[in-house]
């Protein structure tokens, strides 16, 4: 794990599955219900794994050219998240990951959750994490015409955070986040302990790989405090402007 500290580094973005929280267990058993349901199809175990991070829409369509005839698109998506909100117990908050959000936020970086979660899923999993103050914007797959790896919703977290994206980071576990983030001209971190395997992410060549939890937390802990970007957010973020960049993230604009 590379431990310069990015100097011009003013924004760090996070990805939720994989990396904040550990959903890949629930995930994999929600997409193998659905696909055994509606198009009795049982795929590998580890060929699941690799469409985590990719948004629903997608996933339900990954074997429209393996089945006959017109599959049923939004009753596997219903199905989906019926199975994964009747199974939310699977879900383990990761300690270490969401503090350090928390430590972003109190040193003044600008914080963002990107995630190919649509707003519905987003909701089942966001008041765990319990971070709904240390955050400055959420971008999900509502919120962009295209999803990773495509760079627009880093993009679009970077317009409503207004920091350009040298001065930023996203870190996630797929390599979907680091081909997202890259495309939009951001640093990567790969996180170990998520959906895809350690040497795809290091394939990807990530500026930061972190092993464990709390190495991502030991990373965030040694940055700088950016103080008077830090004076800045107590009196923009967290009144006028963050209710405005959080409230899109949660239900406003879709471009």
């Amino acid at each position: 794990m590379a431990m310069e500290k990015p100097s011009s580094l003013r924004a760090i973005l996070f990805d939720i599955d994989g990396t904040l929280i550990d959903t890949v267990d629930l995930i994999v058993k929600a997409l193998d219900y659905t696909y055994q349901k509606h198009l009795g199809v049982a795929l590998p175990r580890e060929e699941i794994r690799r469409l985590i991070g990719l948004p629903l829409k997608v996933q339900m369509r990954y074997l429209d050219d393996r089945v006959a005839g017109v599959a049923p698109h939004e009753q596997m998506e219903a199905d989906e998240i019926a199975y994964y909100k009747a199974h939310r117990d699977l879900e383990r908050v990761i300690p270490e990951a969401v503090e350090a959000v928390r430590t972003a936020y109190r040193k003044g970086y600008a914080v963002a959750l990107v995630t190919s979660k649509n707003r519905e899923e987003l909701s089942l999993s966001l008041p765990k994490l319990a971070i709904d103050d240390t955050v400055d914007a959420i971008v999900t797959s509502d919120d962009t015409e295209r999803h990773k790896p495509a760079p627009d919703p880093v993009l679009k977290a970077l317009e409503r955070l207004q920091v350009p994206a040298e001065q930023a980071i996203y870190i996630g576990d797929t390599v979907f986040d680091l081909t997202c983030g890259r495309a939009a001209g951001v640093q990567v971190g790969a996180v170990a302990w998520g959906a895809h395997l350690s040497e795809d992410l290091r394939a990807a060549q990530p500026d930061y790989y972190f092993e464990t939890p709390a190495d991502l937390q030991g990373w965030i802990e040694q940055l700088p405090v950016i103080e008077d970007h830090a004076k800045a957010k107590e009196d923009d973020f967290r009144n006028r402007d963050r209710a405005e960049r959080v409230g899109a993230g949660a239900g406003g604009d879709s471009g």
